[in-house]
């Protein structure tokens, strides 16, 4: 038995972890990815405390703190949560049942992939889902972005500040964006879109990718054209899907846009299940590792204050700071 179950092992469900160890409340961390989508990031510039780091080594970093707090990490991939009375039960599927009175639901965002021939291959080795934290690893380099939403028109826009071109793939003949950022693409003469165009296969050479094979289809021909087209990086933004899909059976409410609602507290409308991170309505989410530690460390807090009937303290290294306003 745990005190709190977090399910999901990204910055979100980390960060929650370490609250709750210093908060000396007992929790295990399952996730079948520790990192999640950040573990993918090869270069990221805006998480404060670093200049640059790799996804990879932030994750790390992250766990073994959540480890040394005390929290535990299982891997492992949750099947369902079936709830009794007060008391939650997860299932892996490693065979294992935990059990808690209260979870943290931190299941991020599945990035929508293309499915074609080469993007498992060459993700992280030129494939990225994500453009925000990575300038260094575009700049000065050819470039393409796959969608036609706001997401991809907004990646566009930001990698044409430093890379040398940027290629929109759109498989339509109109890009659906925003009038504000059409006119940033229309206006940038970095930027080229493509229209009719899709990705047929991703290229490489075993190391990084190099190029990708597209379609094009031309009016009043049935036959699309394929060719190939060098570029240095591929970002994906063609939408994503919160992992909401365990929550069905309990009832929880999702927004308009398929993501979790929550109140303020960041608890889900069944007691006893907080969310926190990417999976959240865009309200409170951003889509960004520092967005996503903050929600944790609130999930956290207010998992506590359910668990000890209190208000969490608030700590600094080992210091735990009195919340009483002084009178003057």
């Amino acid at each position: 038995m745990q005190d709190v179950i977090i399910i999901g092992a990204g910055p979100a469900g980390l960060t929650a972890s370490i609250y709750l160890s210093c908060f000396k409340v007992s929790n295990t961390v399952i996730g079948s990815v520790v990192g999640g989508q950040m573990s993918l990031a090869p270069d990221i510039i805006n998480y404060p405390g670093f200049e640059e780091v790799s996804g990879m080594e932030l994750t790390k970093r992250m766990a073994s703190q959540a480890e040394k707090r005390g929290g535990t990490i299982l891997k492992a991939t949750v099947n369902a949560i079936v709830k009794e009375n007060e008391l939650f039960t997860v299932e892996c599927d490693t065979r294992e049942k935990l059990q808690s009175p209260l979870i943290i639901l931190a299941t991020g965002v599945e990035r929508s992939k293309l499915n074609v021939p080469g993007e498992n291959a060459y993700i992280g080795k030129g494939v990225q889902y994500c453009a925000s934290c990575e300038y260094f690893d575009y700049q000065n380099k050819v470039v393409a972005v796959v969608g036609g939403a706001n997401a991809a028109a907004q990646t566009a826009t930001q990698l044409a500040h430093a890379a040398a071109k940027v290629f929109v793939l759109n498989r339509s003949d109109v890009l659906r964006a925003d009038p504000v950022w059409l006119t940033q693409i229309n206006e940038n003469p970095i930027i080229e879109v493509r229209y009719n165009t899709s990705v047929k296969e991703i290229l490489g050479d075993g190391k990084e990718l190099t190029g990708v094979k597209l379609l094009t289809a031309t009016p009043g021909s049935g036959t699309p054209i394929e060719n190939v087209l060098q570029i240095e990086r591929l970002y994906i933004e063609i939408g994503g899907v919160p992992g909401t899909v365990l929550l069905s059976p309990l009832g929880v409410q999702l927004d308009e846009r398929g993501h979790i609602a929550v109140s303020e507290s960041l608890e889900t409308t069944v007691k006893g299940i907080f969310a926190a991170g990417d999976v959240i309505s865009h309200k409170y989410s951003i889509e960004q590792i520092s967005s996503a530690v903050g929600l944790g460390a609130r999930a956290a807090t207010a998992a506590f204050s359910r668990f000890k009937d209190q208000i969490a303290p608030s700590l600094w290294g080992s210091s735990q700071i009195n919340r009483s306003v002084q009178k003057q």
